[in-house]
């Protein structure tokens, strides 16, 4: 009922006919949020705050936001996480504080000596480094979005 709701009679910031596409769970005897966490001590002892648990294809939790019950949730931070963690899994790569599609990832330092040598003399192809432990590289919006699933 609260899905038809949203999609057949909610209207907000020129939102509407919204319907949502992603798994939700009705939690009435509270068993899951209690499991996941979702009860804060002070701040309902009756309700669960608002989680986003990204799971991946595996089935591992990779990432938990929580929102108080006061505050909505960012949708563009949800898509901007779930991208970034595909990202990380395809390139092996990690992405900085903020990142965007299409802004330089963080390359992992290498195993040995001589790659980190290497990757300061600028020996490899499209490879910026800092210093050994912080190198970065580009990969264009287009490449990342031809190659994950968001």
């Amino acid at each position: 009922a609260w899905l038809r709701t949203i999609e057949e009679k909610i209207e907000f910031r020129g939102w509407k006919n919204i319907e949502v596409k992603f798994p939700l769970i009705e939690d009435i005897t509270m068993n899951v949020s209690k499991l996941y966490g979702m009860i804060h001590p002070g701040d309902a002892e009756t309700k669960a705050v608002r989680a986003v648990f990204v799971i991946d294809p595996k089935g591992i939790v990779r990432t938990i936001i929580y929102y108080p019950l006061s505050t909505g949730r960012n949708v563009d931070e949800l898509l901007r996480v779930v991208k970034a963690l595909q990202t990380a899994d395809e390139f092996s790569v990690a992405t900085p504080a903020d990142w965007q599609p299409g802004e330089p990832v963080i390359v992992p330092p290498p195993g040995t000596s001589t790659g980190a040598q290497e990757r300061m003399e600028g020996k490899v192809e499209g490879v910026t480094c800092v210093d050994w432990f912080f190198c970065t590289k580009e990969i264009s919006e287009e490449e990342i979005e031809s190659r994950i699933r968001a």
